[in-house]
């Protein structure tokens, strides 16, 4: 059970994140640390963030199967 919760609300942060980081993943936006990403950049963050929230959101899946089958 400790388990399943874990990889819920691990999975939910690292969901959040990676859509934070595609949401803002634009060349001409500013970006967290202020400054702007370059084309480059941008196209990296862009595909980092839908990478990152398609794992979180298979993990806390993951998490609540785990819960469901344990109990």
């Amino acid at each position: 059970m400790k388990l399943g919760i874990f990889m819920l609300v691990f999975g939910l942060i690292l969901t959040g994140a990676g859509v934070a980081a595609f949401m803002y993943a634009d060349p001409n936006t500013s970006f967290w640390v202020g400054g702007y990403l370059s084309v480059e950049e941008a196209r990296i963050a862009n595909a980092a963030g839908i990478g990152v929230a398609i794992i979180g959101g298979g993990l806390s899946v993951g998490g609540i199967v785990r819960m469901i089958v344990k109990r």
